[in-house]
């Protein structure tokens, strides 16, 4: 299957995030309503599957005209931080990726992982890293990312602890908080902190 995925490093998905944000949610507040903007505002309808993540190994999936995400009915029931970003990832795909996706054929999600699956590993790293990225910078904006590390940083330097020079325990401590005004998990605000090259710590755990 020939797939041409775009090149787009995390710094041109930036102002795509900013975008979107500054079109679908203007007030700014966090954490960010994707199931209201996903749902309201994008009219996709959200379908959880039971089982999905036990028969595809995937939390999510999106239909190829882009108009439904499937969730596994477990994520959708009992992990809020993890629907979230399914939510947030499966619309980054529709935000950046919607030629790829229209131009696939499948009509169920069994089609879709054959799919999946038959794209080329450098193009299918690429629009999965993409959306993965994406959706961080949309549930996670930068300048908040940014306000509440250094109120951490503060706090932790008040007590004469430096955030930077954490080991992986108490790192997953203080992520896992910052993570809470998100409602996103650790491991996500671990890699934004990396990738704004805010605080490199150590892995917090899975994502």
């Amino acid at each position: 299957m020939t797939i041409e995925a775009p090149y787009l490093p995390y710094d041109k998905l930036r102002p795509v995030a900013a975008d979107f944000l500054r079109q679908h949610h203007p007030s700014g507040t966090i954490p960010i309503p994707i199931e209201d903007i996903v749902e309201f505002g994008f009219q996709i309808e959200v379908i959880p599957i039971p089982g999905l993540l036990n028969s595809y190994e995937v939390d999510s999936s999106i239909s190829n005209d882009l108009a439904t995400i499937y969730v596994d009915e477990d994520v959708f029931k009992k992990s809020l931080h993890r629907y979230r970003f399914s939510l947030a990832h499966e619309l980054s795909h529709r935000l950046i990726h919607a030629e790829i996706f229209r131009g696939i054929s499948f009509r169920t999600v069994a089609e879709w992982k054959q799919v999946m699956v038959s794209i080329p590993e450098r193009e299918y790293g690429f629009i999965e890293s993409q959306a993965y990225s994406l959706a961080g910078l949309i549930l996670v904006p930068p300048d908040h990312l940014a306000a509440a590390y250094g109120r951490a940083d503060e706090e932790a330097a008040a007590r004469g602890v430096s955030l930077r020079d954490m080991e992986a325990g108490p790192a997953r401590i203080i992520a896992a908080n910052i993570g809470r005004q998100f409602k996103v998990s650790s491991e996500v605000i671990r890699k934004r902190l990396g990738l704004d090259h805010i605080c490199e710590w150590p892995r917090t755990g899975p994502a």
